[in-house]
């Protein structure tokens, strides 16, 4: 058991709703409009476990009537990640039914969002007979200079970063020949990180044995001492961020997260749901200032590659001719990055992957 402590006093009481849990650290410029719209979604209640913040994120969040707040000084890369928090909650609680795991600079969407609720898109999943949705991680960014970019928590998150990338590729995976792996698994690629970092055609050509190779990172990255991992983040193949997750979850008796992208549930509704994702702005800074700490996933290389690629990036602004704004989920629909159609991957054995772009999604056969 890891060591978390409600903050409450009032104790915890969940009603039959659909809550969200969230881990937060220092996240005072983020949680107001993370909370303004998964309210408008009609999320019941919201459990955040707070590792330690020093901005006034914990007295703001026991503020809110409708807030749990865990606390815990333990190390997040040693919870894999806030997983192990997250369960032992569920467990302790005896959290049953539809629940929501995001972060805080990721927002819901789904279609037809705007008109609604979450709970009945549960309901809907589940006549289908599913028990969990997959999202793509949809990175926004401002139609400006995104590094020096601050705004005020009462500003909706959209109007400032409300950019988009059309070109994604939806496909399974990639497997080794040895690989035994039951069922698919989805992997998502684009988005302005692939381009900072790479290229997205050149990333969709990768297939199981490229990454048997690039992961070879992952067999020392954890033995050689903290200051030699700048350099291995030079040498290193560049990894792509890993786009894909499953932020709705039917929780029923043995379920279990195991890591913060998937759980223990595989039954996939055949809709597919974004998670915008507010990380291009003055945030992105102070993630490279914590990239030293080692308390991120492989000790903070992804984010030193990733800096490094921001530093050599010659324009101010992200935008390109894929470029998109978003008004409402139709804007994610209309490319392909929502719906049914990219769940043509794994519901469609025909199809091998799903290109998305302004004139929407084409299947690859």
């Amino acid at each position: 058991m890891v060591a978390l402590k409600l903050l409450n006093r009032r104790g915890v009481r969940l009603s039959n709703g659909v809550p969200l849990i969230c881990p937060v650290r220092d996240e005072m410029t983020f949680l107001p409009p993370f909370l303004r719209h998964h309210r408008k979604l009609g999320v019941s209640e919201f459990m955040f476990i707070d590792n330690d913040s020093r901005d006034g994120t914990t007295d703001y969040l026991l503020s809110q009537p409708d807030c749990y707040v865990f606390h815990t000084s333990d190390s997040y890369r040693e919870s894999n990640y806030a997983t192990l928090w997250i369960n032992q909650i569920i467990e302790t609680l005896g959290v049953q039914g539809w629940l929501i795991y995001v972060d805080v600079d990721e927002h819901l969407i789904y279609p037809d969002v705007e008109n609604t609720d979450v709970s009945k898109y549960c309901q809907t999943i589940e006549r289908g007979g599913f028990d969990c949705v997959n999202a793509a991680m949809i990175d926004m960014y401002p139609s400006d200079s995104f590094l020096d970019l601050s705004f005020h928590p009462d500003r909706e998150l959209l109007d400032v970063m409300g950019w988009f990338d059309a070109d994604y590729v939806f496909r399974e995976w990639p497997k080794r020949p040895w690989d035994k792996r039951g069922g698919f698994l989805l992997q998502v690629l684009g988005g302005p990180r692939c381009r900072l970092l790479s290229d997205l055609d050149a990333e969709a050509g990768h297939g199981g044995l490229f990454y048997t190779w690039a992961n070879q990172v992952d067999r020392i990255v954890d033995r050689i001492p903290l200051r030699f991992v700048p350099l291995l983040a030079k040498i290193a193949p560049r990894e792509m961020p890993a786009l894909q997750k499953r932020p709705i979850n039917l929780v029923k008796s043995g379920f279990r997260y195991l890591n913060s992208h998937i759980s223990t549930n595989g039954s996939v509704a055949a809709d597919m749901t974004a998670l915008l994702h507010f990380k291009f702005c003055g945030e992105l800074k102070r993630r490279f200032e914590m990239k030293s700490e080692g308390n991120h996933y492989r000790r903070g290389l992804s984010y030193m590659q990733l800096e490094d690629a921001v530093a050599s990036w010659t324009q101010s602004s992200l935008c390109y001719p894929g470029s998109c704004q978003f008004r409402t989920s139709a804007d994610l629909l209309a490319v392909g990055l929502i719906g049914t159609a990219p769940s043509k991957v794994w519901t469609d054995c025909q199809v091998k992957s799903i290109r998305t772009s302004k004139s929407g999604p084409h299947a690859l056969k």
